[in-house]
């Protein structure tokens, strides 16, 4: 039978035969080659902490947490390298890392900075991914009844649906141990493992070429760098410094928007994407714009209650030649954005030996900004009869692009600029920030005036070029 683009659906990922072979997914891959470079760097640690105040267990969340990793195979997964390429090994027996930290000793004034400092700390401890478990834990004990809990798990195994998955399993696990209970979740159809064994032999053969086709002709004769008007010159090797910038825009705005993409037929997303592509046509006046954005690629049962590294990104070119309006725009952005979802299969690290596109010394290649909307929160840990907060990110000072745009589109948006501190100020970013949410507050009020007719547009373009000359 002929396999055609999107016929992924119907082919059952099923478990591993004893002897099959455990490869690493694409994308997983990619992440150790950058780890084997930079060893343990905290770039792709992922940490989140939160407030829990009652009477907690801790021996019940040890346990629960034990549980997790026990389930999730990849969570217990470290790598091996065997002649310049990675083995996955399974450990077994495991149990997860929970250091605690009694800072009750200190007086209440004092406890406030050093839980920070250590929450720092923890945070930017590296990984090393031959060794250790890819999920550990933090708590620091405030008072007789409050507690900090961090969590940090390295993205190799990880990604924003795992956040939540953790939080859904380690809420029934906790209740059912700390009632002195055996939990009995439902045993998991695959492992992350059979994902990816899976993966590798569903891209190859006529779907290769056809993946590899499109994203051949969509990325022809890229640009190398957007030209963003840096603060700082470019190193020759990056240091991977960021930091974040928060960025806000109204529930007015958001809901104004919202409408603009009904009238129009496009997402939110599309219409906040689109806006993005005039903002850094902006600060750059390029019209060949090129951004990445990751994808969820969670489109089968069996990976629905998977914690594990199931993201792609999508790299997303947007033409903005021939000074369109904003409603013309989105009808570009719409093809260009569907179009890479259809073809979206094919892993980031695939595209660029496919694409072979031109290289630049301390640069990403094909884009070196990131754009994400999520639809919603990550969700707080219900832990039974106790207090938590929801979970806050906890800034490990890094980046992992020149220039990032987050954005949380429930009620108003709440999100962040990340950037690279190599390159960016921040008081930069904080004008940035300012000129994205003008920018597309002008094109939702006037969707039909051409691009180059706006006022905005011409005065952010004309101090852009103005920064750049005085550089």
């Amino acid at each position: 039978m002929t396999r055609t683009v999107g016929e992924v659906r119907s082919y059952a990922i099923t478990r591993r035969a004893p002897g099959d072979p455990c490869p690493l997914s694409f994308s997983q891959q990619r992440l150790w080659f950058l780890d084997q470079l930079s060893p343990a760097d905290p770039t792709y640690n992922i940490p989140y902490a939160m407030t829990i105040r009652g009477p907690l267990d801790v021996v019940a969340l040890q346990k629960s947490l034990d549980a997790l990793v026990g389930r999730h195979e990849i969570l217990r997964t470290t790598f091996d390298n065997l002649d310049g390429l990675p083995v996955p090994v399974l450990a077994d027996p495991w149990k997860v890392e929970l250091k605690t930290f009694d800072l009750r000793r200190l007086k209440p004034e004092e406890r406030g900075s050093k839980a920070r400092l250590l929450l720092k700390k923890e945070s930017v401890r590296g990984f090393n991914l031959a060794r250790d478990l890819m999920l550990r834990g933090v708590l620091l004990r405030m008072d007789e009844n409050e507690w900090i809990f961090l969590h940090v798990s390295h993205h190799v195994a990880w990604e924003f649906r795992s956040t939540a998955l953790m939080y859904g399993e380690v809420a029934e696990l906790y209740a059912h141990f700390a009632a002195g209970k055996k939990p009995e979740l439902p045993e998991l159809p695959i492992q992350f493992s059979d994902f990816a064994l899976w993966q590798r032999q569903f891209l190859q053969g006529e779907m290769l070429d056809r993946l590899g086709a499109f994203w051949k002709e969509q990325l022809k004769d890229v640009p190398v760098d957007l030209g963003l008007p840096a603060d700082f010159p470019r190193p020759p090797v990056p240091s991977r410094g960021g930091k974040r910038y928060p960025m806000v825009l109204s529930g007015e705005l958001l809901d104004a928007a919202k409408a603009l993409s009904l009238q129009s037929g496009v997402t939110p997303f599309m219409s906040l994407f689109g806006a993005f592509n005039v903002f850094l046509h902006c600060c750059t006046g390029a019209t060949d714009i090129c951004v990445g954005s990751p994808i969820a690629r969670r489109r089968r049962a069996e990976i629905e209650p998977m914690i594990g590294f199931f993201v792609n990104t999508l790299v997303l070119r947007s033409d903005l030649s021939g000074s369109p309006n904003f409603r013309q725009l989105l009808g570009r952005v719409s093809r260009v954005v569907l179009g890479a979802i259809a073809h979206a299969d094919l892993p980031f690290d695939k595209l660029v030996e496919i694409v072979r596109p031109p290289r630049a010394a301390g640069r990403m290649p094909l884009f070196q900004v990131n754009f994400r909307v999520v639809k919603e929160p990550v969700p707080v840990l219900a832990l039974h009869s106790l207090e938590v907060s929801p979970p806050e990110w906890i800034d490990n000072g890094t980046s992992k692009f020149d220039l990032s745009l987050e954005l949380v589109a429930t009620g108003g948006a709440a999100g962040f600029f990340e950037y690279s501190t190599d390159l960016f100020r921040e008081d930069t970013i904080a004008h940035m920030a300012v000129d994205y949410e003008r920018v597309l507050r002008t094109l939702v009020e006037h969707p039909d005036v051409p691009l180059t007719d706006l006022e905005v547009i011409n005065e952010v373009r004309s101090r852009m070029l103005q920064k750049a000359a005085a550089r």
